[in-house]
């Protein structure tokens, strides 16, 4: 859901940017009768969707990667430290990317460089809620259904952080990205 939430979101902000997605249990596998539901009310469909088994080749282009939850980045951790620098829960990257300020030229991974310096795998050893989007899987279709809204109002901040729209003309208030300061086509998640 999250993949094709954030293609949704990217579609009129930056059409170029790569997104793709993979998990830790089915490879091959269609989207959830309860995913192709709460993405049908969206009107995004995920009846092409096939899963996929995260790998380090599959990720080493990336340029930041974005798990559910804390298990996701232990788990890219253990791939490598390249890997884990630019892996973040969705949550925890998106209230870091808006504590740190918009992105406003320069590559995705120029930007949030900074953003995950300090860091180190063990911080991720336990779960923390607060930094985490449950997977439903398994569950109710209200339980798919409250996720995509979570994902879905994530994805927007994230957006609006590190694709803003430029300020209107004469906007004391707001930095205006300087033409072609944004690199989405290299950009990919």
């Amino acid at each position: 859901m999250a993949e094709a939430l954030l293609r949704a979101h990217l579609v009129d902000r930056a059409p170029g940017v790569v997104v793709g997605s993979a998990g830790l249990r089915f490879d091959g596998h269609p989207a959830e009768r309860n995913a192709l539901k709460a993405m049908a009310k969206r009107g995004i469909d995920l009846s092409g969707f096939s899963s996929r088994i995260l790998s380090a080749p599959l990720l080493e282009g990336a340029s930041v990667i974005l798990t559910m939850e804390q298990m996701h980045v232990r788990e890219i951790a253990m791939m490598g430290d390249a890997l884990f620098a630019r892996t973040f829960t969705l949550p925890e990257f998106v209230d870091l990317a808006e504590a740190h300020g918009s992105r406003l030229g320069g590559t995705l991974e120029q930007w949030m460089q900074p953003m995950g310096a300090d860091r180190s795998p063990q911080q991720y050893l336990g779960s923390n809620p607060s930094r985490e989007v449950r997977d439903p899987i398994g569950q109710s279709a209200r339980a798919f259904r409250s996720c995509a809204d979570q994902l879905d109002g994530l994805l927007d901040r994230l957006v609006d952080v590190a694709w803003p729209l430029p300020a209107p003309a004469g906007d004391p208030h707001h930095e205006t990205p300087q033409p072609g300061g944004i690199h989405a086509d290299r950009d990919r998640l």
